[in-house]
Parts: C-alpha cells; structure tokens; sequence
C-alpha cells in the first residue's frame, strides 16, 4: 500500500516472460505490502524470485530476517514463504523469477542464498548477471523457443557462477581441487570421452591425487560427472519439451537411451517420460 500523505502514488510493473521463467521490470513510489496466506494459496509452483535493486532501497522481512537490499545489490526470495517489503523511497527494481525445477543444479540457489544481500556491481560477483536480466528486461519482441531455452541455460550458468563461490568458499587444498574439477567437468558434459582420467590430466594431477581430493570432502569424481549429466538432462526436459528424450540424452554424454532412463529413474524416481509429463503439467 502506499505511503500516507505522499499524494498521488506512482507506479508501474511490466512482465517479460522467457518460457518457464519471466522477468519482472517496476519502478514505484515508497509503499509497503506483503505476500501473506492468501498470496501463497494462489501460488501453483514453487520459485524464488532473485531481486536486483536499480535505485532506492528495499527492505524484505520473513520470519525472523530482514535485508535491506540497495542499489547496486541482489537478494533471494521463495515465492512458497510469507514475504513483508517496505520502501522508505522510490524504488527502481528488476526481479528474475525462476521455477524452483529448474535451481536444482545451481547449489544452495534460493536455499542459504535467502538471507544473504549479494553485490551486483562488479563483473564476477553479479553483475553479468544483471547485465543480462537488463538485457531481456528491455526486449522489444518475444524471443523464439529456441532463443528462450538458450537464454534460460546461459542464465542459469551465469546464477550459478555468481553465487556458489560466494556461498561456499574452498577452504582447503581438496577442496579447491574439487572445485575446480566440478567447473571443468561443467564444462565439458557434452563430450561423450570425459572421464575422470581426462579431467584429472587438465588439473595437471594424477587420477590418484583427484580421487583422493573427492574421498576427502566425502564425494566421488565419477560420480560427480553422472549427477551433472542426469542434472542438465533433468533441466533440459523441462526447458526443451519439443527435443526427444534420446536427443537430450545424447546432448549430455550419455550413449545409450534406456541405460539413461535406468539411470534416470534411479536418481529422481521417474522415467524421464513421465517426470516431462508430471512436471510439465505443473507450469
């Protein structure tokens, strides 16, 4: 609601919407509202909304936090919980509202990333990302499918690139290791020849050394590159519903389209066919 005795209230919230995902572009005078019972009961699919202030400031409440969150800066929130904001000024912002699915191969996104003001002004800390949502926030035109689905996967990279080291700082020598062997096995899931012995010799170390690195932050190398192939699998069945199962299969390593589906099922407790389908009926 709008601030008492300001006079007349300004206002405006235009709507971009990239497939799954939209973004939400507002500029309004100082005003206060929250999304309460009522708002959640409407809500038919999880996401959280990733929040980039322009100008003014604005302060989000829920449960026992409260952020103020700047110009210049960037701030979580779950569309699933009860949320309060209150501006003290006009207040410029865009927000980029991502489907819940979609953040599971973004590590803690939306999860210890609530609760934490990020900076969006430097290039490596958020603002590429940023520059990016500016971007498809000023679109004239509707992008194509084939444009939204590879938009979203940039975007994607882009959230997990600007957040995860902020979130989890490597602290020892494995575990810097690991970090850099899961960046470079990121960047090579589509070749069907990665392995862990081709990983370990782009770090310049030894089969050993890396095992030893994973063994000792309780993970698996071979199994990092299984759960990262089943991951953009799992994202591209909802990203790209005209691209066959075998397709995308094929797109993230994988040789063989049924022992994918064995693995599939396993990992998250449906056939990729009817995980598209359950899911995909949710939007």
């Amino acid at each position: 609601m709008p601030r008492r005795g300001t006079g007349a209230f300004r206002g405006w919230v235009r709507r971009h919407r990239l497939g799954q995902a939209e973004v939400l572009s507002c500029a309004c005078d100082p005003c206060s509202g929250r999304r309460g019972r009522e708002e959640l009961r409407k809500t038919r699919r999880a996401a959280t909304g990733i929040l980039f202030v322009l100008e003014g400031e604005e302060r989000l409440s829920f449960g026992q936090t409260d952020l103020f969150v700047g110009a210049g800066q960037l701030a979580f929130w779950d569309t699933t919980h009860p949320l309060s904001f209150q501006l003290e000024s006009r207040l410029r912002k865009l927000t980029l509202i991502l489907p819940s699915d979609l953040l599971h191969g973004v590590p803690d996104a939306g999860l210890r990333a609530a609760g934490r003001v990020f900076d969006a002004r430097a290039p490596d800390d958020g603002g590429l990302l940023l520059a990016q949502v500016r971007a498809l926030a000023s679109l004239e035109a509707e992008l194509s499918d084939t444009m939204q689905q590879a938009v979203l996967r940039s975007t994607l990279e882009l959230l997990a690139a600007t957040v995860s080291p902020q979130l989890a700082p490597a602290t020892s020598m494995s575990e810097r290791t690991v970090s850099r062997a899961e960046a470079e096995i990121s960047a090579h899931l589509e070749d069907p020849m990665l392995s862990v012995e081709a990983v370990a010799h782009a770090l310049g170390i030894s089969r050993r050394q890396l095992d030893r690195a994973f063994a000792d932050v309780g993970q698996s190398a071979a199994r990092s590159i299984w759960t990262q192939r089943l991951e953009r699998c799992r994202r591209d069945l909802l990203l790209d519903p005209s691209a066959s199962i075998s397709d995308i299969a094929f797109r993230w390593g994988f040789s063989d389209a049924a022992h994918f589906s064995r693995a599939f099922r396993r990992e998250f407790g449906n056939s990729p066919r009817i995980y598209r389908g359950t899911r995909g009926r949710a939007r």
